[in-house]
């Protein structure tokens, strides 16, 4: 969090730890630090080092292609999130992977109608 307030010079907010969650807790850039004037959320996994980049929320956009298309996120904007997250040694994950659907063992199913990615490693367990 440090890091993300450091190069975007405002103070940001976090959240942790929700309870049954495959989420470890979420960074928010504030919108009125951001290029576009839109929050950027840095979602952590408990599952080794994964982390997701949306903008404003996991699920408002179809991915951040989609985010800088309609002009809720500045590719340079990302490419810091992205940077320090990589120095930090956490892989981002895309948004849109994550919805691809999961098909491996799970106990999922009673939670989610169609398990994803997300649901599996950020969602609810």
């Amino acid at each position: 969090m440090r890091r993300l307030e450091a190069d975007f010079g405002a103070p940001c907010e976090s959240e942790r730890d929700t309870q049954d969650s495959s989420e470890y807790g979420r960074v928010h850039v504030p919108a009125g630090a951001t290029v576009c004037g839109t929050r950027i959320v840095v979602c952590v996994s408990k599952f080794g080092s994964l982390a997701e980049v949306c903008a404003d929320n996991p699920g408002a956009f179809l991915g951040t292609g989609e985010a800088m298309e309609e002009g809720a996120l500045d590719p340079a904007d990302l490419a810091t999130v992205e940077r320090a997250l990589a120095e930090l040694g956490y892989v981002s994950v895309p948004e849109e992977l994550l919805e691809s659907d999961y098909e491996g063992p799970s106990a999922l199913e009673p939670f989610a109608r169609r398990p994803t990615w997300w649901t599996r490693f950020f969602g609810f367990r």
